[in-house]
């Protein structure tokens, strides 16, 4: 066999040696390449939407309106501590679900409810907006170490539930800090935290044009010392037609260094986008686009 073999020259040993090294790493060449496409490699942020009626049917016809699919719609757990649900709908929507305070029975009973009628890959947001004073689990209310306990409690008992796949939003208001406690002091731990979420509200001047990258830079900064992707889990629009702050929120979403897995519209009462055109157009825009 010896014989049947040439020697090669100098060249021909260089072609065969990079003929070798591109075999070898078009397999990682390819999908690196594939990356960079749009609407392939990182996926698309999904969709949300709350509407008053909590209807499936409602957030699809919402959803249609504005040129874009929804894959998340935001519910809420019953009476004023929000800590029961009973009647889920039945969607294939994946449900993001506020609830309070819940006692460890509560938590284990929404989640046995929830896996049985279809919603076992439920997005959970326990004591959500809890760095603010309006909520009873509030600064108010709530020592940051007792919602801690409270917290970790509710997810040991949502996690106890045979057959669930639920994941956890830890949700703060994007700005909030009220007198001696700071925005963050209430982090439960990776341990118990799927995604970091935050809401962020055309509300007031923290939220106008020049100071919105200071109020959601620190969230997303936290977000990414954890480890955790992000979630918007409420915004909206508050008596102005603003389009900057679709525009806004549009370049928070598609900034895949961001990693936000999902954002949700909250279209109800003075937030209802149906009230305001330009913004609409401009959610059009930003939203329906590949990302």
């Amino acid at each position: 066999m010896r014989t049947l073999l040439a020697p090669l020259s100098t060249r021909g040993r260089a072609a065969i040696l990079l003929a070798a090294l591109i075999a070898v790493s078009m397999p990682l060449w390819i999908p690196r390449l594939a990356d960079r496409l749009p609407g392939q490699g990182t996926p698309c942020a999904a969709t949300g939407f709350f509407v008053g009626s909590q209807a499936p049917h409602d957030v699809r016809s919402l959803a249609t309106q504005l040129g874009v699919t929804a894959h998340v719609m935001n519910v809420y757990a019953y009476g004023p501590g929000f800590n029961y649900y009973s009647d889920p709908p039945q969607t294939s929507i994946q449900l993001l679900l506020g609830v309070g305070a819940v006692t460890p029975s509560q938590a284990r009973a929404i989640g046995r409810l929830l896996v049985a009628t279809g919603h076992a890959n439920t997005i959970i947001r326990i004591m959500w907006e809890m760095n603010g004073n309006w909520f009873p689990w509030g600064t108010q209310a709530l020592s940051a170490r007792r919602y801690i306990a409270i917290y970790r409690d509710a997810y040991r008992a949502f996690t106890s539930v045979r057959g669930n796949r639920f994941q956890f939003v830890w949700n703060v208001n994007a700005g909030t800090a009220e007198p001696g406690r700071t925005e963050f002091d209430t982090y439960p731990g990776d341990a118990y935290v799927s995604n970091i979420g935050f809401d962020f509200y055309a509300y007031n001047p923290a939220t106008q044009t020049g100071a919105r990258p200071s109020v959601v830079a620190p969230v997303l900064a936290f977000a990414a010392r954890h480890g955790k992707p992000v979630s918007i889990d409420e915004w909206g629009l508050n008596g102005i037609d603003d389009p900057s702050y679709v525009n806004f929120v549009s370049r928070i979403v598609h900034r895949r260094a961001n990693n936000v897995q999902f954002q949700s519209y909250f279209s109800d009462r003075l937030s209802n986008i149906d009230l305001y055109p330009a913004a609409m157009a401009a959610y059009r825009t930003d939203f329906a686009r590949a990302c």
